[in-house]
């Protein structure tokens, strides 16, 4: 970047960063009990993740929200895919 262009301005991508790593969190608690509920869980921090991670990539003053974004959906993704795969070993034992 050049010193006269102008800055990013990608507050909205990092806010929905955040918002998605919130969602990620949410949904395990509000998610159906069962094997469905435990695979809903997984898909939604996966898509989740991608789109903080995506958010977190994009320069402007909000960008350490986005990776708090992000840093929320990695964990309730390895949350979610310990919690699935338990669930899918006891469902097929």
């Amino acid at each position: 970047m050049s010193e006269d262009s102008p800055p990013a301005r990608n507050h909205a991508w990092h806010l929905a960063a955040l918002g998605a790593g919130v969602v990620a969190m949410a949904t395990s608690v509000w998610a159906p009990p069962g094997l469905i509920g435990d695979l809903l869980v997984l898909v939604v921090s996966v898509c989740t993740l991608l789109f903080a991670l995506d958010g977190s990539r994009r320069r402007g003053t909000l960008r350490a929200v986005a990776i708090a974004g992000a840093l929320l959906a990695g964990l309730a993704m390895i949350v979610a895919a310990a919690v699935f795969l338990v669930a899918l070993a006891r469902a097929l034992s």
